[in-house]
């Protein structure tokens, strides 16, 4: 039976935490993902973090962990793995995706800048578009070629794009009318 107990998922994160601080960081997210059966570059530790609203990368607070776990009705490990997994079907319905999307540029982007570096604009867009968008790689050589930092007016406007125009660019007009 699922359901969420606040001292299981308590000392579900204490397994996991920083010694010194109340939060998951980069070790103790490795081993979550290794006792979750899952790899680190998979999607599902982005939609993960998503999901519990993680405002920093590669951190995951007391409260965004408590919080998330309530919201998914989990509270350890083996019920964790199963709620995790049911999380890929949501980057296939437009509306999820978008929300998705925009909350990675803002936890991929460094707090102190308003736009997103080129190099992790890039990887970001690689890892959640080369399935859906063949011309990524056209993409990345033009804004290569033509910026230094992604605002987020032009990554948003970017997913507007792949989703507007056509692999054949039927649907595109350069004049913006």
């Amino acid at each position: 039976m699922r359901g969420y107990r606040e001292k299981d998922a308590t000392s579900l994160f204490n397994k996991y935490k920083e010694e010194d601080v109340d939060k998951i960081g980069l070790d103790g997210l490795e081993r979550l993902y290794r006792d979750l059966g899952i790899s680190l570059d998979d999607i599902v530790t982005l939609l993960f973090a998503w999901q519990l609203n993680a405002g920093t990368l590669c951190e995951i607070t007391k409260d965004e962990f408590l919080s998330g776990l309530r919201a998914m009705r989990v509270c350890d490990i083996r019920s964790l793995k199963s709620s995790i997994e049911n999380l890929r079907p949501l980057i296939y319905d437009q509306k999820n995706f978008r929300d998705f999307y925009l909350w990675c540029f803002d936890y991929f982007r460094d707090s102190r800048y308003k736009t997103m570096d080129l190099e992790t604009a890039k990887a970001v867009w690689t890892q959640l578009l080369k399935e859906q968008y063949s011309h990524l790689d056209l993409w990345l050589e033009f804004i290569e070629a033509n910026a230094r930092a992604i605002s987020r007016d032009t990554y948003s406007l970017f997913l507007n794009f792949t989703w507007s125009v056509a692999d054949d660019f039927s649907g595109y007009d350069d004049t913006g009318e």
